[in-house]
């Protein structure tokens, strides 16, 4: 079975306590239902084509962590995967 791919959108460092709660959270939740899944950990200052973000991932995560470095790139995500119908949970 193929990886579900999550892309997570967030500004934290990784050894910042949210950031691992973040990703902790995914694979457990993985785990427990039995699907694999590969993270993407995206910085919102690294976005250059939010559709494309949003397109390559089973499903998006806005991270914790406001105020993100580029804001309107993480809403043109949101908005991207809304558009796109590609499951999205902001926290």
């Amino acid at each position: 079975m193929r990886p579900a791919v999550v892309s997570v959108v967030i500004d934290l460092p990784t050894d910042h306590r949210f950031h691992r709660a973040t990703v902790e959270a995914l694979h457990h939740a993985s785990e427990a239902r039995g699907i694999p899944i590969e993270v993407r950990i995206v910085p919102t200052d690294t976005i250059r084509d939010p559709g494309a973000v949003a397109t390559a991932a089973s499903a998006v995560v806005i991270g914790p962590g406001s105020p993100y470095r580029d804001p309107e790139a993480a809403n043109a995500v949101v908005r991207e995967a809304r558009e796109r119908s590609v499951p999205l949970v902001g926290t």
